[in-house]
């Protein structure tokens, strides 16, 4: 028995040293347990399926970032979580900062997330934008806005302008007006754009056999590009240009009739649709409690309504029999005398036209 916990501690010694990446995985394997698509709903209760598991777990090394994704059902949330890299709580700072001083920023990068996501260009590892360079490609687009708007003594804040022209305004920034061959991007000292060729620059951003690739300077680390792992970058730009020129047809002139402007470039999904009913839901409970709570001064209001209704069909009954006791009820042969009388006139009035 000795032995065998000699072992033991052995193993759990060196499962401690083994590789971070897979550890992490098993333990949240063994947290939340993995299920297929095949086994959700098969012979499972409602509760069951509804119960937090994982729908996918991937340990990813063969990249420039090894990390681990995941996704929590029901609630379809992706992680992915990395070890051992610098600068990852100070990016995170740095985000929060930006995000206090550009209110904006938050809802684009919600939008924009959502919009990588649903064409799969969202992950770095294979060639799509990351998180972290789809914030500060926002971030820069909004610094330099902000520049225009002082030249043209519009203030800085960006009041006189909406999420939804931003939304487009980015889209032709960098599907239409970018130069990606070129020009390289710095967040630092409120945003400013270099040339990739340049002898200070050049070693990091200028990479001959791709040239059309985001160089975006990492802040924290001026010596990193950000951009390196988006190498689908051209295909990127090309579906900003096509988003713009979508959004740009629907609020120009003659309008083209839609439900929703933004639903021409960002799908609805079902989660989408079951939160629009529940806030539908939510406003019907809301108006019937506040009929609920103002029932006594609706009775109130319906007593008052019926106590008129009756005053008046009153009135009128009154004025109606007024009107029957002025007029002389006819008598039984009161047609042959209104006759005779008829015609008694009419002889009065031709003799005296013979006079």
């Amino acid at each position: 028995a000795k032995k065998k916990s000699e072992k033991t501690d052995d193993d759990e010694e060196e499962d401690f040293t083994g590789n971070p990446l897979h550890r992490f995985a098993d333990a949240v394997r063994d947290e939340f347990g993995i299920r297929s698509e095949l086994e959700v709903g098969e012979f499972r209760t409602k509760e069951e399926d509804d119960s937090e598991h994982l729908s996918y777990l991937e340990v990813i090394e063969q990249t420039r970032v090894p990390l681990v994704k995941f996704t929590v059902a029901p609630y379809n949330i992706d992680i992915d979580v990395c070890f051992q890299q610098p600068h990852g709580p100070e990016s995170a700072n740095l985000m929060h900062r930006f995000m206090e001083s550009m209110p904006p920023l938050r809802p684009l990068t919600f939008v924009l997330k959502y919009f990588l996501a649903s064409r799969d260009i969202n992950k770095p590892f294979t060639g799509g934008i990351g998180s972290y360079l789809l914030q500060l490609m926002i971030v820069s687009y909004l610094q330099h806005r902000a520049r225009e708007d002082r030249e043209r003594n519009l203030g800085a804040e960006g009041k006189h302008f909406n999420l939804g022209s931003l939304l487009l305004d980015f889209f032709e920034f960098y599907g239409m007006d970018f130069n990606y061959v070129t020009t390289g991007i710095s967040v630092r000292h409120d945003g400013f754009y270099f040339a990739k060729g340049q002898p200070d620059k050049k070693k990091v951003f200028w990479q001959p056999s791709k040239q059309f690739t985001l160089a975006m300077e990492n802040p924290l680390d001026i010596s990193a590009n950000v951009g390196t792992g988006a190498y689908r970058m051209q295909m990127i730009h090309r579906i900003f240009s096509h988003a713009f020129k979508t959004l740009l047809a629907y609020v120009s002139e003659p309008l083209e009739p839609t439900d929703s402007i933004l639903s021409t470039i960002i799908p609805p999904t079902k989660e989408m649709e079951k939160r629009a009913m529940m806030k539908k839901d939510v406003k019907v409970d809301e108006a019937a409690e506040e009929e609920f709570s103002s029932g006594g001064n609706d009775d109130v209001k319906k007593r008052k309504r019926a106590d008129k209704k009756n005053r008046d069909k009153k009135s009128k009954e009154v004025k109606k029999k007024r009107r029957d006791v002025k007029q002389p009820k006819p008598s039984g042969g009161s047609s042959g005398d209104s006759s005779s009388n008829k015609s008694k006139r009419k002889k009065r009035k031709e003799k005296k036209n013979s006079k």
